[in-house]
């Protein structure tokens, strides 16, 4: 089979994969879709504006998470009519930053509820084929096996994002699919799959400022200034629209997931002392982003420069992301997936610095990994 069909055959298998998790939960709950919105059973705006809508919903405990946030905005994604749905999200400015998803799962403002919490689940699942169909082409860019691509697919944290409704794997899918586009050197379609990726989520700016980063070691100085500059400026386009439309709000006090650096890892330690799991996780996630630095260090390869900057957030989450494993697993997903190829298949990377021959062919032509 030819190496581009494979790597089609991994991105379905990881649809399957995403499907039998959904269906396997779906019948435990008697097929209510709204288990993977995660509504919460304290978070009394988003769980009446959804009972309104759709009459009896499934409540996780306390309250919920990402995914009812996301509904309320997949009814409204331009933000025509903020006094109805805006308001009903905790962090108006912050949850409608996050906008691509929302788009998505909502048709464009075309879908009725129902509809949205169905799509929702349909956007993740083809994300986690998409994204795993791009992470088995970037595999064999490097090398080896296209079924290296389920490194994306068997990614706890984007296993999370699925299962709470999260906007995490369209924006992974994208980033990783820009990395592919600029190793082949097709650097205006990298640019607009960054720009897919920041817009589903903010954080995802780490991707175009690492991969300008590559570039710019690799003496591709204007590529590398437009590679930042767009992707950056169609985040703050959407900004000053959204402030346009719903007010300047509680501004950056909206976002409470940074803080002082290591602070959060430290002060997690009070809560994993009666959590094993949650403490075993915390620890290893510490240990990866070394390796995970020194990898990317060593190797020189764009792909973990794409996503180094993710050391960098979690070294200054604060404890509600460090607290639980499901949470920061997902919060720094790419850096998971970008180790295992780095691992296994990176090494030849290591001598392809800045101003090496395959460096220098690789700005004529077809870029190296």
């Amino acid at each position: 089979m030819p190496r581009h069909r494979t790597a089609i055959v991994v991105g379905l298998v990881a649809m399957a994969l995403s499907s039998l998790m959904a269906v396997r939960v779906l019948s435990e709950v008697g097929w209510d879709p709204t288990i993977f919105v995660a509504f919460g059973e304290e978070a009394t705006p988003t769980r009446e504006y959804a009972e309104e809508r759709l009459g009896e919903v499934f409540l996780r405990p306390a309250q919920g998470h990402d995914g009812k946030f996301f509904f309320v905005q997949a009814h409204d994604p331009w933000v025509l009519d903020p006094e109805t749905n805006a308001q009903v999200l905790d962090r108006p400015l912050y949850r409608s930053q996050r906008m691509l998803y929302p788009v998505l799962a909502g048709g464009a403002g075309l879908f009725d509820s129902e509809a949205i919490v169905w799509a929702m689940l349909l956007v993740n699942a083809l994300a986690m084929g998409f994204g795993t169909w791009a992470v088995a082409l970037l595999a064999q860019e490097m090398g080896g096996s296209p079924w290296w691509g389920l490194a994306f697919a068997l990614n706890i944290g984007f296993f999370s994002e699925v299962n709470i409704g999260g906007a995490g794997v369209v924006a992974a899918a994208a980033a990783f699919t820009a990395v592919l586009m600029f190793m082949r050197d097709r650097v205006m379609i990298g640019i607009g799959l960054l720009c897919v990726a920041v817009l589903a989520r903010e954080a995802m700016l780490i991707a175009p400022v690492g991969i300008a980063s590559w570039l710019w070691l690799n003496r591709r100085h204007k590529t590398a200034v437009v590679t930042t500059l767009v992707p950056g400026l169609s985040v703050v386009a959407w900004a000053v629209y959204l402030r346009l439309r719903i007010g300047d709000g509680a501004g950056a006090s909206e976002v409470q997931e940074i803080g002082w650096p290591f602070a959060g890892f430290v002060d997690a330690f009070t809560s994993w002392r009666n959590d094993p799991l949650d403490l075993t996780v915390g620890v290893a996630m510490m240990i990866l982003f070394v390796l995970f630095t020194r990898r990317v260090l060593v190797s020189r390869h764009v792909l973990g420069r794409a996503f180094l900057g993710f050391v960098a957030l979690g070294m200054i989450f604060t404890e509600q992301v460090w607290r639980s494993y499901f949470d920061i697993t997902r919060a720094v997903a790419p850096v998971i997936t970008s180790f295992v190829l780095l691992v296994f298949l990176g090494r030849q990377g290591e001598s392809e610095g800045p101003g090496s021959p395959s460096t220098v062919t690789s700005q004529k032509g077809h870029t190296s990994a």
